[in-house]
């Protein structure tokens, strides 16, 4: 599964490199992107979960303001020695998108799970949650001001929630993200408040918040790097809260593509114990 995965990602780069042969000067209004990401951890179990999402992602820019994000992430998951874990309702935290802060200032959130995939060499794998996602820039960064930024955010119950992916249940969000460059530093925040439509007293779900903190550095137009930290409260009443820290670097490679690659060190039975990932996004 994991050769599907590699070349299901080189695919989509091929594809994503022609795609931005045909892009015009003005300004974009989409950005089409393909990634991989791998982590890995025991989540304070006695069995050790490893996870692969190939996730495709499309931006839309319908003014200088608003962007919308959807994600339709597909999932490979293995857990040794005991059951499945419940990854259908973990969501990845509205972290400061450095890629599209280079231009705009952007965040995303992307949800996990896995569908009626089947299983694979002792895994699972599908269709993952898939998850929309929404901002409006109240202010731009300037002399006087922050970028101020609102969200909202919604998680579809597309994973399949009998293997113990998912709950089957909406998820809805909304949270702010700030930043401001200082010279070619950027300190950024953002959180986020979701409430989780499973009920607790079937599953322990909890209502949640999560936030990332941390700072970019711009080393020209077409590098950026950053470091911060995610965290947040706990998703299930039988759970830790997530704690980890993440590096990230973004290479604009051409005027309408870009990579970003990260990786990831948990330091509570909330996150994983390490992972990382890699997108390409071409905008048009």
């Amino acid at each position: 599964m994991r050769t599907q995965l590699l070349t299901l990602f080189t695919l989509g780069i091929l594809f994503l490199n022609a795609l931005s042969s045909f892009a015009e000067s003005v300004p974009p209004k989409f950005a089409l992107g393909i990634g991989l990401e791998l982590s890995s951890g025991t989540f304070g179990t006695g069995s050790t979960s490893t996870y692969a999402t190939a996730p495709v992602i499309l931006d839309w820019f319908p003014t200088d303001r608003i962007d919308l994000e959807l994600t339709v992430p597909f999932l490979y998951q293995r857990t040794t020695n005991t059951g499945h874990a419940m990854l259908g309702t973990s969501v990845q935290s509205p972290a400061t998108s450095v890629a599209k802060s280079v231009d705009r200032g952007s965040m995303s959130g992307s949800g996990g799970g896995s569908g009626g995939g089947g299983s694979m060499f002792g895994g699972d794998y599908g269709l993952g949650d898939i998850t929309l996602t929404s901002g409006y820039t109240l202010l731009s960064d300037s002399d006087t001001s922050p970028n101020l930024r609102p969200t909202l955010y919604v998680k579809f119950p597309t994973a399949d929630e009998s293997n113990g992916f998912g709950t089957g249940k909406f998820d809805f969000g909304a949270g702010v993200a700030v930043s401001k460059w200082l010279g070619n530093w950027q300190p950024f925040a953002e959180g986020r408040y979701v409430l989780q439509g499973a009920s607790h007293d079937e599953t322990g779900a909890e209502n949640f918040v999560t936030a990332d903190t941390g700072v970019a550095y711009s080393w020209s137009d077409h590098l950026v790097t950053s470091g911060f930290a995610r965290y947040g409260s706990k998703l299930f009443d039988n759970m830790a809260a997530p704690l980890e820290a993440r590096i990230k670097v973004v290479w604009r490679f051409s005027e309408r593509a870009y990579t970003d690659v990260y990786a990831l060190k948990g330091f509570s039975d909330g996150s994983p114990d390490y992972g990382g990932g890699a997108s390409v996004f071409v905008e048009f």
